[in-house]
């Protein structure tokens, strides 16, 4: 005896699974203003890293700006290493083309002395 299932349709086979739920949606009010206002904020110096945290770490209504948010403070995360290895890299470099000047310095000094 075999049991008789329903045959789904060929484009709807393979589809469907037993508990799938589809991703909600999240309504998003994205306009333009939305956007300029957000940039604008974003280049206030402190102002701007704390509401890129807070959009970042909050479940606000847009998606497309946690996103964008996380990204910008991954790049700022970046900026920030890159810039004290850099940092780093100038004051090792700058401290030994000073050691080098002075001793020069003061080895022509001690050879130009003379005496009237």
């Amino acid at each position: 005896m075999s049991q008789q299932y329903p045959q789904q349709p060929y484009y709807q086979q393979g589809y469907q699974t037993a508990g799938y739920q589809p991703a909600q949606q999240v309504d998003s009010a994205d306009s333009v203003g939305n956007w300029v206002l957000t940039i604008f904020l974003m280049g206030i110096p402190l102002v701007g890293l704390i509401y890129m945290i807070v959009l970042a770490a909050g479940d606000g209504r847009s998606l497309a700006k946690r996103n964008f948010a996380g990204a910008y403070l991954i790049w700022i995360g970046i900026g920030i290493a890159l810039a004290i290895v850099l940092g780093i890299i100038a004051a090792v470099t700058g401290g030994l083309f000073f050691t080098a000047v002075f001793s020069e310095l003061n080895n022509s000094s001690s050879y130009s002395s003379h005496s009237y």
